[in-house]
């Protein structure tokens, strides 16, 4: 059995933050997954956890560039 998320479907899920560097998923004990914007840490403009999905985003960086 795999328990790892479709990445295609947790894209159209999450939106941006699933191709940002500055995007972190973190994992609670119950297996629940919450997507930490790093971005927030230096700069409070930016939501620690942003309300997803994400389709626009100043300080969108694609992991891809």
């Amino acid at each position: 059995m795999n328990d790892r998320p479709d990445p295609h479907q947790e894209a159209s899920r999450v939106g941006l933050c699933a191709r940002c560097q500055h995007a972190r998923v973190i994992e609670s004990d119950r297996g629940s997954r919450f997507w930490l914007c790093e971005r927030s840490k230096t700069d409070p403009s930016f939501p620690r956890f942003p309300p997803l999905p994400v389709t626009a985003c100043r300080g969108f960086d694609d992991v891809n560039t």
